[in-house]
Order: structure tokens, then C-alpha cells, then sequence
């Protein structure tokens, strides 16, 4: 996730980067596990996509990507 930190209120990115062309879904979720924003649900072609976070209050965001072949997660704190 970057920038980590990302400022409260302010927009940070995540990068996913796919080997080959897949679904996926990428969500962010706060500390308690709820779900803040889905950030994209869908194909994406094979390489590095960057999406955008949504700003929100001070905190954890735990930004999780899955697809056909598993999935990953990143930390980011708002601060």
C-alpha cells in the first residue's frame, strides 16, 4: 500500500500486479474487519494496476486482493 502512512482524509493507492489476465477483487477494511470500500471487482489484464483508497478516518485499513489463484492482503495506517 502506498504511501504508508497515508494521511486521514487523504487519498493513498494500492498496487496490484497479476501475472496473468484474471477476475479479481480488491477490499478495504478497517481493523474490526468491516468492509470500508470495495476498490474493484472484475478482469484486469495481466501487469501492475494502481487503485485508488477511499480517505477516511485515522486507523488500520487492511486492503485485500483475491483471485482464482488465492489471495493477498497489505497493511496501511491512516494517521
Amino acid at each position: 500500500v502506498l504511501p504508508n502512512p497515508v494521511q486521514a482524509g487523504a487519498r493513498g493507492a494500492v498496487e496490484v500486479v497479476l501475472g496473468v489476465e484474471a477476475a479479481v477483487r480488491v477490499e478495504a477494511f478497517d481493523a474490526l474487519g468491516r468492509r470500508l470500500a470495495l476498490l474493484h471487482d472484475g478482469p484486469l489484464a495481466a501487469g501492475p494496476h494502481r487503485l485508488r483508497l477511499p480517505p477516511g478516518p485515522p486507523g488500520l485499513v487492511v486492503v485485500r486482493a483475491t483471485g482464482p489463484f488465492g489471495s493477498a492482503s497489505a497493511r496501511a495506517i491512516r494517521r
